[in-house]
C-alpha cells in the first residue's frame, strides 16, 4: 500500500499539530527551538510541504506537551473512516 504525506489522514494530524501549538501560545520560532531544528521546517510541516517524520513529530508534541498518542488517534480513527466509506 503506497501512502502519501498528502493524504486526508495527515491533513487531520496536521490540522490537530497547528491547533494543539496555538492553543500553547506557542509560535512557530518557539517550537523550532525547543524540537532543535529550523522554524521554517515547523512552518512546512504544517503547511503540508513536509514529511512528518515520527521524530520530529514526537518531540513537536512534547514541545508542546500535546500526548502524541492523540495525533496517532486521529490517523487511526481518519483510517478506520476511510475503510468504512469505501465498503458502502
Amino acid at each position: 500500500m503506497k501512502t502519501s504525506s498528502y493524504s486526508p489522514h495527515y491533513v487531520k494530524l496536521r490540522a490537530w499539530l497547528k491547533e494543539r501549538r496555538t492553543l500553547s501560545s506557542l509560535t512557530l520560532r518557539e517550537v523550532a527551538s525547543m524540537i532543535g531544528t529550523h522554524f521554517t521546517s515547523v512552518g512546512k510541516m504544517e503547511q503540508e510541504r513536509k514529511k512528518i517524520e515520527l521524530v520530529e513529530f514526537v518531540k513537536y508534541c512534547q514541545a508542546m506537551n500535546a500526548d502524541p498518542h492523540e495525533g496517532l488517534e486521529i490517523i487511526i480513527q481518519s483510517i478506520a473512516e476511510q475503510k468504512r466509506t469505501t465498503k458502502i
